[in-house]
């Protein structure tokens, strides 16, 4: 003996359970998503913020190279990736001691070299050396001092760009739970 039950319409309960379950996972699918492109989101905005806050970091360079990237694994899981277009960005996030070989040459703010904003070596004019007797070694050229030097300079921690990954990816439950709500 075989059974069927259909609805009052006249659909079999199979087919119309099955039509449910693929609209509930696409549903489920598309709260994943909308919860993963908040996430996204939400993680440039604040990470950015904080790159901003970190000091001399307000340049499209720095502000728009910090990226939180949304792609798609096997399985349909949905990754996303958080990068820096500028290659040393870990050195604000986790601060280093940086060496010379043998000296750093930092330019002067005031002087050509500081508004040029190009290395000692790419200097236009010829350099010369003068040492101070307990002070920094100088860089000159014929108008005054262009660069001091340094031997290693430490930078510190300047970034929280990877607490606030984790901050946000500790949401992503609540902003799940809002995009079922939403029906997004």
């Amino acid at each position: 003996m075989t059974v069927t039950f259909k609805y009052e319409n006249g659909d079999k309960l199979g087919a119309q359970f099955k039509t449910r379950v693929q609209k509930f996972s696409k549903d489920i699918q598309q709260a994943q998503l909308a919860a993963a492109r908040r996430a996204a989101s939400e993680i440039e905005t604040r990470g950015r913020e904080n790159i901003r806050a970190g000091g001399n970091f307000g340049s499209a360079r720095w502000q728009e190279g910090f990226q939180a990237k949304l792609s798609f694994a096997s399985g349909g899981a949905i990754n996303i990736r958080v990068t820096h277009a500028v290659p040393y960005w870990k050195v604000f996030e986790e601060g280093r001691t940086i060496r010379g070989k043998p000296m750093l040459w930092i330019p002067l703010s005031f002087a050509t070299a500081g508004s040029l904003n190009v290395r000692a070596r790419e200097y236009p004019k010829p350099l010369f050396r003068v040492e101070r007797p307990g002070k920094a070694p100088l860089l000159l050229d014929d108008t005054g001092p262009q660069y001091f030097g340094k031997t290693f300079v430490r930078i510190p921690k300047k970034w929280s760009l990877r607490a606030i990954v984790r901050q946000v990816a500790g949401q992503m439950q609540q902003f799940y739970r809002e995009a079922r709500r939403s029906g997004k």
